[in-house]
């Protein structure tokens, strides 16, 4: 299906084209536009996916308590799908004259689909709307980070369980303290990741819950099924209170990103090891070539950039 909006339309041309959901018969000064939206149109390009399930939950909602007609439900169907499939090849672009994802899928929505496209936004803001598309999005993101540390813990304990009885010295203060092995070093940092992926679940079961319905976060005045959305979406639960879902704003994102931290801090203990265990005074662990960079000047040297 063709682009409604051509990608290669010069930027005064979409905007004249384009509409804000927000916009109300008035032109934001540009300056105030730039500095507000200045990232948003190649942050959302991440989230395009995720606003189209979020639709497509949403309507099926709006057909389910008789909002939208069965025609127009399929309609919507369709559109929200052909951007899914515009989106996989990459020709489903959000520009700066879109603002962000929100707005661009809408406005898409309404040229392809009609009427129907402007009333898929009844019974939500921007605001649960945008919180829906970053909930999911840090859903599959967590699931994606969980499975790799799990594929990391269990490399370590192969490691481990090899190199059980293999010596190494333990250290304290840097200093020389007590004899331990490699496995022991090994399954220190398994054992971690697996206390961090703990971390990990709790973040995610805070995220795992529905905010749509809270609007701008006073509700929103017709009767929606906030369950039926929040199962379509694969949420685990409604996020009941309409208030606390707008005020949870950006502190679940703050959950994730501690426990993500708390990842990194072990990885970054691990590295700090294999970077000290490496070298020559130590010798302890030699890396593969294929892992390490060179030197411009000094044809010896193998570089643990990465670590």
């Amino acid at each position: 299906m063709p682009l409604p909006f051509p990608k290669h339309s010069s930027l005064k041309e979409q905007e004249t084209i384009m509409t804000k959901l927000w916009q109300k018969g008035y032109h934001l000064n540009e300056q105030v536009e730039r500095f507000e939206a200045a990232q948003n149109s190649i942050l959302d390009a991440r989230l395009i996916r995720h606003d189209v399930w979020g639709s497509l939950a949403h309507a099926a909602m709006l057909a389910s308590i008789g909002v939208l007609t069965e025609s127009e439900h399929k309609a919507l169907q369709d559109a929200l799908c052909s951007i899914l499939q515009l989106e996989a090849a990459h020709e489903f672009i959000v520009t700066p004259a879109d603002e962000d994802v929100l707005t661009r899928v809408e406005n898409y929505l309404a040229a392809v689909a009609g009427a129907a496209g402007k009333k898929i936004h009844l019974a939500r803001s921007r605001n649960d709307q945008v919180l829906v598309d970053l909930r999911l999005y840090a859903k599959e993101q967590l699931h994606s980070v969980a499975a790799i540390l799990c594929v990391l813990c269990a490399a370590l304990l192969e490691l481990a369980g090899k190199h059980t009885g293999t010596p190494m010295p333990g250290y304290t203060h840097m200093q020389r303290a007590m004899l331990s092995s490699v496995g022991l070093w090994a399954a220190s940092f398994a054992e971690a990741l697996l206390d961090d992926e703990q971390l990990l679940s709790a973040a995610y079961v805070l995220n795992d819950q529905s905010p749509l319905g809270s609007a701008a976060g006073y509700g929103v005045p017709i009767a929606i099924d906030r369950q039926y959305c929040a199962d379509l979406r694969g949420f685990s639960r409604v996020q009941n209170n309409v208030i606390y879902a707008q005020n949870s704003r950006g502190k679940i994102e703050a959950a994730i990103v501690q426990a993500l931290a708390q990842i990194m801090l072990d990885l970054s203990k691990m590295a700090q090891d294999i970077l000290l265990f490496s070298t020559v005074e130590y010798g302890f662990f030699q890396v593969p070539q294929e892992l390490c960079t060179g030197s411009s000047i000094m044809p010896q040297k193998r570089n643990l950039g990465v670590l």
